[in-house]
């Protein structure tokens, strides 16, 4: 068995190779392919720095509450290419639980990063939108960036494509897990419609019709609309730059997971990503998904799961606690089990 390990970061607890190393530890006596993956959320710069070839920079920069931090970018082929997460100035990580506040969070420090790479010379900067803990439909990041000079151009990948408004739109699926109650999701709809409407008569683009709109709290539909950003799924692109349909077409399993899986994953997610790429180059290979936690469990297996596995037990889920080693051994005795039932 040559099994593929195609995983995302358990958002807040493992990063993407952590997760893959975890897997890979179940695994003993195998040829493994390790590919940690990042769909424009948490990761993304290291994802493509690492598959690309790239130098990391650190600068200064503000938190969602506008709070002083060190953020880095990765700057590719010799500085040419700038590549930002929002997750890395603007992510939901940087807060306490207690902390979030989606009303008041603002994107300036990805903003700033941008603005930072301007400054080096860059050429193209590639933004992965995912793993935000702003609602702002990009304010801050336009409020930190000057007029960018012709030169640049703007690619943002987003890891949902969720429209700006509507019952599936950014406030009623981020709102929540932002920190957003009832009356907050609705002040935040009105916000966004509001904003949709500026945009659209100011620069005549209706940002409802835009990919990726909703993306990060809304940046997606502010560089597209406002910076003329191209945009594309991120994880397809991630993919691409991995050269997966290679790699998935000499393994004979892949295993993929995210922290936490429900619907959402079906709009863009890595283990979406991965399962249409396996469909596409590898068809008859089976595709296991593993999370932390796992919801609307029939949709997921509906969608071509062969398995779906949630691998931390429920009575750690009810303690609200996990730590590092804890995810890890959750992860390779799900592998391991997977595995000894396989063979």
């Amino acid at each position: 068995m040559i099994p593929l390990l195609a995983l995302d970061s358990f958002k807040g607890c493992l990063t993407a190779p952590e997760a893959v190393d975890a897997a890979a530890a179940a695994l003993a006596g195998h040829d493994v392919c390790r590919m940690p993956l990042s769909d424009g959320g948490e990761g993304f710069s290291t994802c493509l720095a690492g598959c690309l070839g790239g130098v990391f920079r650190t600068v200064p920069a503000h938190d969602p509450l506008g709070r002083p931090l060190l953020a880095r970018y990765a700057l590719l082929e010799n500085g040419r290419i700038a590549v930002i997460e929002t997750a890395a100035a603007s992510g939901l990580t940087l807060l306490k639980p207690e902390e979030l506040d989606p009303l008041k969070a603002s994107s300036i420090g990805t903003g700033e990063l941008m603005q930072d790479a301007v400054e080096q010379g860059v050429e193209e900067i590639w933004i992965g939108l995912g793993g935000t803990a702003v609602m702002d439909c990009g304010a801050g990041l336009l409020q930190a960036l000057a007029p960018l000079p012709e030169r640049i151009r703007i690619h943002a990948f987003y890891d949902a494509d969720v429209p700006l408004t509507g019952p599936g739109g950014a406030p009623a699926v981020f709102g929540p897990q932002k920190g957003a109650d009832e009356p907050g999701v609705a002040e935040l709809e009105r916000r966004f419609r509001r904003q949709a409407e500026a945009w659209k008569a100011a620069y005549g683009i209706d940002p409802e019709r835009l990919r990726g709109a909703g993306a990060a709290g809304g940046i997606g539909a502010a560089l597209a609309v406002c910076l003329g950003a191209e945009m594309h799924a991120g994880i397809e692109a991630v993919l691409d730059a991995v050269h997966f349909a290679d790699r998935v077409r000499a393994c004979d399993l892949v295993i993929t997971g995210e922290g936490k899986a429900d619907r959402q994953t079906l709009t863009g997610k890595v283990p979406c990503g991965v399962l249409r790429a396996t469909r596409r180059h590898a068809p008859g290979t089976p595709v296991i998904l593993l999370a932390g936690k796992v919801e609307d469990r029939e949709e997921l297996l509906a969608a071509g799961f062969d398995a779906v596995i949630q691998v931390t037990p429920e009575e750690s889920l009810k303690s609200n606690y996990l730590d590092k080693s804890l995810a890890r051994e959750n992860i390779r005795r799900a592998v391991q089990d997977l595995v000894y039932f396989r063979d």
